[in-house]
């Protein structure tokens, strides 16, 4: 079992479903160093792992419909 404190928890951003357009070739899955990023299904939007995600925010300006949000601000 993997224990997360608050802090590394609230670092992990997020993907807002309404915004996401869930791209074929997802911009932001590219720019993520550490693969987590995922995307189950073709047309679904992709979720982000709290286990893999080290809070670079490379992902953040990646985002072409602006779809990934830091946790916390909507």
């Amino acid at each position: 079992m993997v224990d997360f404190t608050k802090a590394q928890v609230l670092a992990v951003p997020y993907v807002d479903d309404v915004k996401c357009a869930a791209c074929r070739r997802c911009p932001a899955r590219s720019a993520c160093k550490s693969k987590a990023i995922l995307q189950l299904d073709p047309g679904e939007p992709p979720f982000i792992d709290s286990s893999r995600c080290y809070a670079c925010y490379a992902c953040l300006p990646a985002c072409p419909n602006g779809a990934i949000v830091r946790n916390g601000r909507r």
